[in-house]
């Protein structure tokens, strides 16, 4: 069940993107090349805007990106030392974990832990829980 859940939450995002893409593709000006790694361009805040596709580029136990409330993180490091288990993370990389990592009722402790890992954001387009200042759902998970 979430995994058809998760896949929803791909076909929206994706939806949505190509609605705004569409609005867009006469202005050549306005497309963006997104770099492989998060490096080259960083937002206001200090973090790099990645788009699916490129965080689906990163689905494999050495190299492991997720999504979870719009943020991307790399949790290659972390998979090892995950209390339930790296393929449970497998089982969502490359992809959105946000149902299922909000279904699963994480400490404190994980979620504060979760800023280490913080990579980036997906760009506005491609964001389904925060549009603008909006929040659609707040958790406190590090910004």
């Amino acid at each position: 069940m979430t995994s058809a859940i998760s896949n929803l939450l791909q076909s929206l995002r994706l939806n949505s993107a190509l609605k705004k893409s569409n609005s867009t593709s006469a202005n050549p000006a306005l497309h963006k090349t997104f770099p492989q790694e998060p490096s080259n361009g960083l937002l206001p805040r200090g973090l790099a805007e990645i788009p699916l596709s490129v965080v689906a580029q990163h689905d494999e136990y050495s190299d492991c990106w997720i999504v979870i409330y719009d943020r991307v993180y790399d949790v290659t490091q972390f998979l090892r030392d995950h209390p339930g288990g790296e393929d449970i993370i497998m089982e969502h990389a490359g992809r959105d974990a946000t149902l299922a990592f909000h279904g699963t009722g994480h400490s404190r402790s994980a979620i504060e832990q979760m800023g280490d890992y913080l990579i980036g954001e997906l760009p506005p387009k491609e964001r389904i829980f925060s549009k603008g200042s909006a929040k659609v759902l707040s958790i406190d998970v590090p910004q």
